[in-house]
């Protein structure tokens, strides 16, 4: 009888524990989770969100609960390419190698990192032309179909391209 209370007790905590490691974040959460940004990964001259690429973020937020975490990457004038807005500040963090390459190749960068899949796929304008990237992050747990997530990122992606006739439309005032 004890031994079977002591299985059942040890299964118990094992689900507990397994379920605390796959659990959905939500995004505040994710938010306060994500690493401290050092001073040197910072355009300490670029401090606040680019208006229309702000609104852009809010509003595929809005439409895509899945989503935890969306960023743009592009490059304001006089500046590297960097965040310009997101949900989770961060605003003026200079791109890194995957950003770049994203916006250069035009090939998704596809991720699973812990329990989060992210995609950053290269954002376009209403001609075609790449003027950044958007970065995606979904909750993620083994098994999950990391192939309709990207298709989600992409949706994303394309939802934002209607809404952007050029790249100044990012920096200017909300269409």
């Amino acid at each position: 009888m004890m031994k079977t209370a002591l299985r059942i007790l040890w299964i118990a905590s094992f689900a507990t524990l397994l379920g605390v490691a796959y659990a959905q974040q939500t995004r505040e959460q994710a938010i306060a989770g994500m690493r401290k940004v050092d001073a040197k990964e910072m355009d300490p001259t670029y401090t606040s969100a680019a208006p229309g690429a702000q609104k852009l973020v809010d509003e595929a937020l809005a439409k895509h609960p899945e989503v935890i975490l969306l960023a743009i990457h592009a490059t304001p004038p006089g500046h590297k390419n960097l965040i310009v807005a997101s949900n989770f500040g961060r605003i003026g963090k200079i791109g890194d190698e995957d950003d770049t390459r994203c916006i250069r190749t035009g090939k998704s960068n596809l991720e699973v990192n812990g329990n989060h899949f992210e995609d950053e796929v290269a954002m376009k304008d209403q001609s075609g032309k790449t003027v950044g990237a958007v970065g995606v992050v979904f909750n993620y747990k083994p098994g999950d179909d990391k192939a309709a997530l990207a298709k989600i990122a992409e949706q994303i992606r394309d939802e934002m391209q209607a809404g952007t006739p050029n790249a100044a439309a990012l920096f200017g005032p909300p269409a």
